[in-house]
């Protein structure tokens, strides 16, 4: 039997770095708004609206291809979306074999990335590795943004790097200022 392949939309960041949020502004949009069920992959409650299933995965031992699978097999997902815990090693990630990690975005806090990128550099290092966008939220207020997008182009050159407000808005001149 052909398994059909599932894409699958890998959003990781750490405490409080605007994951959720993002999450909930994307599912909302009309460009998601398509037929079949989306399986959201999540730590914690999202509201369960535009067709999307829920599941709760605490504890990493159990993000693993047996359990994913179990779940594709319950809810038969057209898509899945999987809020990655910060605290994680996305290196160790094994999803089913027909699962296929479409795109990837990592948010980071603004406000505590130093410190994160200080104090763990190697786990910031795998959330923004395979990446295709990171996003820098709550940059308010906040200078030498240029440092934190030469950082992010230090571990992967590739991705596109965006700053945001405290409200979620792409600040045009901060862009300039990077």
């Amino acid at each position: 039997m052909l398994l059909s392949t599932i894409p699958v939309y890998m959003i990781n960041g750490f405490l409080e770095s605007g994951k959720t949020q993002f999450i909930s502004y994307t599912l909302a949009q009309p460009y998601f708004q398509t037929k079949g069920k989306t399986l959201l992959l999540y730590d914690e409650e999202l509201l369960k609206a535009s067709k999307t299933v829920v599941e709760l995965i605490e504890d990493e031992e159990d993000f693993n291809p047996e359990y994913l699978k179990e779940l594709e097999k319950k809810h038969k997902p057209e898509r899945i979306v999987i809020e990655f815990n910060g605290v994680w090693n996305p290196k160790n990630i094994e999803l089913p074999k027909n699962w296929r990690i479409d795109q990837q975005i990592t948010n980071i806090d603004a406000s505590t990335f130093q410190m994160y990128y200080t104090n763990m550099k190697s786990l910031v290092a795998e959330h923004v590795r395979n990446s295709e966008m990171i996003i820098f939220n709550r940059c308010d207020d906040l200078e030498d943004l240029a440092s934190f997008k030469r950082n992010i182009k230090a571990v992967n050159a590739q991705a596109e790097v965006k700053f945001e407000d405290k409200d979620g808005e792409l600040n045009v001149s901060l862009l300039e200022e990077a």
